[in-house]
Order: C-alpha cells, then structure tokens, then sequence
C-alpha cells in the first residue's frame, strides 16, 4: 500500500488515475468499434506494467513514485472471432469499463479523503 505520509503518494495516484482513463479510453474504443470488420480489441494490462516497472526505494518502507504511464503495454484481447474478423466481445467489454469505472471512483475517493485530513490538519494544527 501507498504510504499517504510518503512524498510518492500523490504522484502514485495520479499515475494509476492517468492509467484507469487510458484504459477507460481502450475500452470504449473497443465497443466503439463492435462491428468494425477486423477490428480486435485492445487492453492494457496492469500486470504487465507493474513488471516492466523498475522501482528503487529510498527507505525500506518506500517507494519510488511511478514517473509516467508510458510503461504501460496495450495488448490485443484474445477471444471468440466473428465471421467479418472482429473479436469484441461485448460482454467483456462492459464488464472491465464498470470494473475499471469502479477502480477510477475509489481512487478518487480515496484523494478527496486524504485531501480532508491535510485540509483538517493545516486548518486544526494550531489550535490547542
């Protein structure tokens, strides 16, 4: 888990925001291309980027924050062909986008939480 104290933690949480939009963006350009004739779905997989990441700790309860989402991997979808080439399954498709949206609302939640304890703390610290 993130350290909320750690300097990386609000980088880190803008790098996995920036990647739950791209992925978002994926997915709908998938959907959007459903019976586009050899059209093949597109991912990205955070497996993937997680192990092409190179992280250095500078404590051994830190991490390094993650520099920018240009290691993430867009791989193409592996499923069922149509007859016109196509293999958007549309099911899939909406079940990762309510996935992934989910992912985006707790992120956020999670800032606009950690936001309200510094705005707490920088508003209350003084006052005895």
């Amino acid at each position: 888990m993130i350290n909320p104290s750690d300097a990386s933690f609000f980088p880190a949480l803008q790098h996995l925001l920036s990647w739950t939009s791209k992925r978002q963006q994926a997915l709908a350009g998938n959907v959007a291309n459903m019976d586009t004739p050899g059209y093949q779905a597109r991912d990205y997989s955070f497996e993937q980027e997680l192990a092409t990441m190179n992280l250095t700790t500078t404590a051994p309860n830190h991490i390094a924050p993650l520099e920018d989402t240009a290691h993430s991997r867009m791989y193409q979808v592996h499923t069922r062909l149509k007859p016109n080439g196509n293999n958007v399954d549309l099911e899939r498709e909406m079940t990762e986008i309510t996935k992934n949206g989910l992912q985006y609302i707790t992120l956020v939640q999670y800032l606009n939480q950690k936001i309200r304890t510094l705005r707490a703390a920088i508003n209350e610290g003084g006052k005895v």
